[in-house]
């Protein structure tokens, strides 16, 4: 809506301006002006500085299976990335046909392999619209649910083993 806002506020500016012959609406094309200046500010704001939005976590725990096909190794399975310092973790719930990836960018792995079963609990940060107003205002900007980062917590059993992929 604030796009709206804005192009009718600049088109309503340059037609009273220009076309206006009394001294009222010149007047109320300034107030169309600041309309169009605040609109302009408001759109920065929620781009540079997610103006109308706030951060939300989202938690979801799934159990894990064993990443490895052979059935007497429990194991979660890494890629090692770049000089190997990073890591992408290879994880499979019970439903996966192979295993998936846990991210790399913005995504911070952390294993426990003090647990009673195997599990992943996924943290993810968006930034999300505050309420219905600025959802309504800011909608057409496409930002909403804008990943910022994501926590994995891998909890294993002490039997499992962390293997590498090579």
């Amino acid at each position: 809506m604030i796009f709206v806002i804005l192009i009718l506020s600049a088109a309503a500016t340059a037609f009273l301006f220009v076309l206006g012959q009394k001294n009222w609406l010149r007047r109320l094309s300034f107030v169309f002006a600041a309309i169009f200046l605040v609109s302009i500010v408001l759109i920065v704001a929620n781009f540079n500085q997610h103006f109308g939005m706030e951060q939300e976590n989202r938690t979801q725990t799934v159990n894990l299976v064993s990443s490895v096909d052979d059935q007497n190794v429990e194991a979660l399975l890494y890629k090692p990335l770049g000089d190997g310092t990073e890591k992408t973790y290879l994880y499979a719930t019970e439903n996966m046909e192979k295993p998936k990836s846990a991210g790399s960018d913005h995504v911070k792995n952390h294993i426990d392999q003090h647990a009673d079963q195997a599990q992943l609990t996924m943290t993810k940060t968006e930034w999300v619209y505050k309420n219905g107003f600025y959802r309504f205002l800011f909608g057409l900007s496409g930002n909403n649910h804008e990943f910022i980062k994501q926590e994995n917590q891998f909890k294993l059993p002490p039997d499992w083993e962390v293997l590498s992929t090579e």
